[in-house]
């Protein structure tokens, strides 16, 4: 009889011991198609079964690092915000990217971490701070809201040290590149702010008429909407083109 418990024991013990973790990590990783707002976006997630990946670090960036920077298209544009580097940065940093990337004319669809191999949708948590590994699925409004684009893209490097913040399109996404925001001191208790944009993509017409118009538009509002998640401290928020 002894022999007996002894077996069942250690069955039990291989059985809920083995698989209970994974069965629990898989729950928080699910995407839950159903619940993302945007038509676009779970076309994109069902299209390339990305609801269906037992790991979401199979999802990779366009950008590597062997990338020649000279092979992609470039838009640089400069912001100001009357307020200290370090405080500046640390508020982009540490905000709530749930937040971030919700404007007028882009919306937060989904988010999915390598790092936790999970996924977080705006209805399901209400604070995530940017990481690296993580992949944000956005749906950029054109002509307002006539047409709707998905864009993807992963957080690829935050560098606090030269305060810059870099996240590429993932493969398969429209257009591949990356961009990079960095920080520093202007002087006088202000900082400058310069947001590159690397992009190419296989059409001529996007990347030279469609891409540079609506994308100066969508990072002009990205760091409007930042300025205004500043609003209590009432900041001053100049662009310069």
């Amino acid at each position: 009889m002894k022999v007996h418990r002894v077996k069942i024991k250690l069955i039990s013990l291989l059985i809920f011991g083995s698989f209970s973790l994974p069965l629990i990590s898989q729950v928080q990783r699910r995407i839950i198609v159903e619940e993302i707002p945007q038509h676009k976006i779970r076309h994109f997630i069902r299209t390339r079964s990305i609801d269906k990946m037992p790991d979401f670090s199979s999802i990779h960036a366009s950008w590597g690092k062997n990338a020649d920077q000279s092979e992609f298209n470039l838009i640089e544009k400069v912001f100001y915000l009357d307020y200290p580097v370090s405080e500046t940065w640390d508020f982009y940093r540490h905000s709530n990217s749930l937040n971030m990337w919700n404007g007028k004319s882009v919306r937060f669809g989904l988010l999915l971490s390598k790092c936790t191999n999970s996924a977080i949708n705006i209805r399901n948590s209400s604070f995530h701070e940017i990481d690296t590994g993580d992949i944000y699925f956005l749906n950029l409004k054109v002509l307002k809201g006539l047409f709707n684009i998905e864009v993807a893209f992963e957080i690829i490097k935050i560098d606090k040290w030269q305060r810059i913040l870099e996240f590429s399109y993932i493969d398969n996404n429209k257009s591949l590149g990356k961009q990079s925001i960095q920080f520093f001191d202007d002087g006088a208790g202000r900082t400058k702010i310069i947001h590159r944009s690397y992009f190419k993509s296989n059409s001529f017409i996007r990347d030279k008429i469609f891409y540079p118009h609506f994308h100066k538009k969508f990072i002009r509002e990205f760091h409007r909407n930042m300025a205004r998640l500043i609003e209590s401290r009432r900041l001053p928020f100049i662009i310069m083109s």
